[in-house]
């Protein structure tokens, strides 16, 4: 059975650990691919689409080095080979700007919540952005 791949970008190696165990927890019909930030996604992409086997949801968060969330999603959403992948930004940032950058590129933004109580369902939530592949 082939899995579906998500490509995972946020620079933050606890977060990654802890979103990817709770995501294979929810779902084992995925396969994370995890990167540390836009550039890194971006090559991914690049190489995906030269392989025919785009992700089917990509989460960035916003705050990345080398190039961040903002950035590359501009670059995502200006990309014809990517624009029909879902995004989604999952993010500590609580900014309106932030939110209303993600909207003009109809991008839903999610904040990362503070208690781990709620991670699980916030996380089960993102697997519904995911597109059939």
């Amino acid at each position: 059975m082939k899995k579906n791949t998500i490509l995972w970008a946020d620079d933050d190696a606890d977060d990654l650990q802890m979103m990817r165990e709770i995501l294979l927890k929810n779902n084992k019909d995925y396969n994370i691919v995890e990167v540390n930030n836009g550039k890194e996604a971006l090559n991914y992409l690049s190489r995906a689409k030269e392989n025919h086997a785009l992700p089917c949801l990509i989460i960035l968060d916003i705050n990345m080095p080398v190039l961040d969330g903002k950035e590359a999603l501009s670059i995502i959403k200006k990309n014809m080979d990517f624009q029909q992948i879902p995004v989604v930004v999952f993010t500590t940032s609580e900014s309106e700007l932030d939110r209303m950058y993600c909207k003009r590129f109809e991008t839903e933004m999610i904040t990362k919540p503070p208690a781990f109580s709620t991670l699980e369902s916030t996380i089960v939530k993102l697997l519904g952005f995911a597109s059939a592949c």
